[in-house]
């Protein structure tokens, strides 16, 4: 009998022991691929160094870097979010207009319910936007989101608890010029019930 208790004890500090070394041996691998993730990779690139789906993980790995060190759950990415979002970006750039909602252009929930984010039996919803543009350095990922943190309509929406998913539009250029070095940028943010 004490044998078998001997041979218990012996398995588990051994099981123990290994997860720790497990532990350890993970700590600096999961620090090198923070390092190696979105944020660090792409945050502060200018959009003549960035493509878009790179710009567009940055930006939702930051505003989930933001919301991760306040306790708030991560945002999901929403291709329907996104769509909306992306539209907006476009419709800007081609009427040289900056505005959550351009002439002759849809409302924002018109353009949720264009992509088919809202449609019918939904009991409850809720939804917001940012804008930004930027030239150069100012239109990094980095530099938008904070800027967006320091104004506090766009900070209530990337913290706002209520909201669980987003979508990220991403353009080059700027508002009066497709070729100029900067971006702009938009966010639709969103939850609902259905």
């Amino acid at each position: 009998m004490a044998l078998g208790i001997t041979k218990t004890r012996n398995l588990v500090l051994a099981a123990l022991i290994g997860l720790f070394a497990l532990f350890i041996a993970a700590g600096p691998a999961a620090e090198q691929a923070s390092a190696n993730g979105p944020c660090n990779m792409w945050g502060d690139k200018q959009s003549n160094e960035i493509r878009k789906g790179q710009a567009r993980k940055a930006v939702l790995c930051l505003l989930n870097r933001e919301r991760k060190q306040r306790g708030l759950r991560e945002l999901d990415r929403s291709k329907k979010l996104q769509a909306a979002s992306q539209n907006h970006n476009d419709y800007m750039q081609n009427k040289n207009c900056f505005s959550h909602q351009c002439r002759g252009e849809a409302s924002l929930t018109g353009r949720l319910q264009k992509v088919d984010w809202l449609g019918g039996g939904l009991s409850a919803w809720a939804y917001g936007e940012n804008i930004a543009w930027g030239s150069r350095s100012y239109g990094t990922p980095e530099s938008i989101v904070k800027h967006w943190m320091n104004s506090s309509g766009h900070r209530a929406n990337i913290l706002s608890s209520r909201f669980d998913e987003v979508g990220v539009g991403y353009t080059k250029g700027t508002i009066s010029s497709r070729g100029a070095n900067g971006s702009i940028m938009t966010t639709n943010f969103g939850w609902k019930v259905g």
